[in-house]
């Protein structure tokens, strides 16, 4: 199979740069679909870039004006970028060429639609009715039409992320017959290579971006009820973002400075993994997420977590197993439950035991198997 994958972001490296849970699951794939297909990306270019360059077997085109990581706004960027984008594919002989973000959607499906190609979407989230509160008036009001837009057209295939997102699509009149779920997934081999000795302390950690809809400050909250009652608590986050001198802050104002270590961004894996594995307990209190892949990636080192309520999270987690859910937004659930899962040693090791257990499913063998299949029943 030729198969094109257009996504707003990809790595520069083999494992270096990755910004979020999209760039992973498309280097993952891609990695893994290149040993036996031809495989193309095609993605935004920065200052100090190669336009084309390849990472093992997958060559990747850069296109576009120079594009910096962006989490919101940027619209003029994003829209030169999508239009080259689907300019470029056009030119591709492929027989499945795939948008892999809300920016890229539009160009995938025009590009396929012009070569022959079948067109489909891995979609992470719906968020028809939600646009304005996630990223504000202007950005807003402009994602809203363009996400209204690209549900209209008339795909081969939706690939979502969870259940959560495929009964969204079904509530947009998409057909049950065009969508099929596709779990994120890890490479679990890799994390059982990674070896690193527990904390001393009781320790806490916080994987992701820092923005206010990842609310890590409700874990900077939660550590500081902890300390009174844990004194030697230690809470590491890990990651960049706008809201880090505000959680910096905060952070400094409850006297947190022996309890909250702010690693910024790691930029290798292995080293992400090793600070993961030293931990007790992982943390995503986020209100805001298309799968929430950090939590497999916690229950391949054999880590507990704890997380929010939203549903996507309830339904990656199967309602708990392997960690505890809190009421989003309160973080003073979440210290009730992180306490209980430090002090309750059989609780804990339970939760490890089911780790093992359900992180089987999430693995990247399981997950390519069904993908290739999904691919090939489409071509026939």
């Amino acid at each position: 199979m030729k198969i094109v994958y257009i996504t707003e972001y990809f790595p520069y490296k083999s494992e270096e740069d990755i910004t979020g849970g999209v760039e992973a699951r498309c280097m993952s794939i891609s990695k893994e679909l290149s040993k036996k297909h031809d495989v193309t990306i095609i993605t935004s270019w920065q200052k100090g870039q190669k336009r084309k360059h390849n990472i093992g077997k997958v060559k990747i085109l850069r296109v576009g004006p120079d594009h910096a990581y962006s989490n919101s706004g940027s619209m003029l960027s994003r829209f030169k970028f999508a239009s080259e984008a689907e300019r470029i594919a056009k030119k591709i002989k492929a027989d499945i060429i795939e948008g892999y973000s809300f920016v890229t959607y539009p160009a995938a499906y025009k590009a396929a639609r012009k070569n022959g190609a079948k067109a489909i979407a891995t979609y992470h989230e719906v968020w028809i009715g939600e646009w304005v509160k996630n990223k504000g008036l202007l950005t807003g009001i402009f994602g809203s039409i363009w996400e209204r837009n690209t549900l209209k057209l008339k795909w081969d295939k939706l690939f979502p992320v969870s259940n959560f997102t495929a009964n969204r699509l079904v509530k947009n009149n998409i057909p049950k017959s065009k969508i099929e779920v596709v779990y994120n997934g890890i490479d679990t081999d890799k994390y059982k290579k990674v070896k690193a000795a527990k904390s001393k302390r009781p320790t806490i950690i916080s994987i992701s971006r820092l923005t206010p809809h990842k609310r890590v400050i409700d874990l900077i909250k939660a550590t500081y009820l902890l300390k009174k009652t844990i004194p030697n608590v230690r809470t590491i986050i890990v990651g960049q973002g706008e809201e880090e001198e505000k959680l910096k802050a905060l952070s400094k104002k409850l006297n947190l400075e022996n309890n909250v270590e702010f690693e910024g961004y790691v930029k290798e894996h292995k080293d992400v993994i090793k600070l993961l594995k030293s931990s007790h307990i992982f943390c995503l209190p986020s209100v805001l997420e298309g799968f929430g892949i950090v939590l497999a990636e916690a229950m391949a080192s054999d880590v507990p977590y704890v997380c929010s309520d939203i549903p996507v999270l309830k339904e990656v987690t199967l309602d708990g197993k392997a960690g505890m859910i809190f009421k989003q937004k309160d973080y003073a659930d979440l210290a009730k439950k992180i306490k209980r899962l430090i002090l309750d040693k059989d609780l804990y090791n339970k939760k490890v035991k089911e780790a093992k257990q359900e992180v089987k499913k999430y693995d990247w063998k399981v997950i390519m198997n069904q993908l290739e299949n999904s691919y090939a029943d489409l071509l026939k």
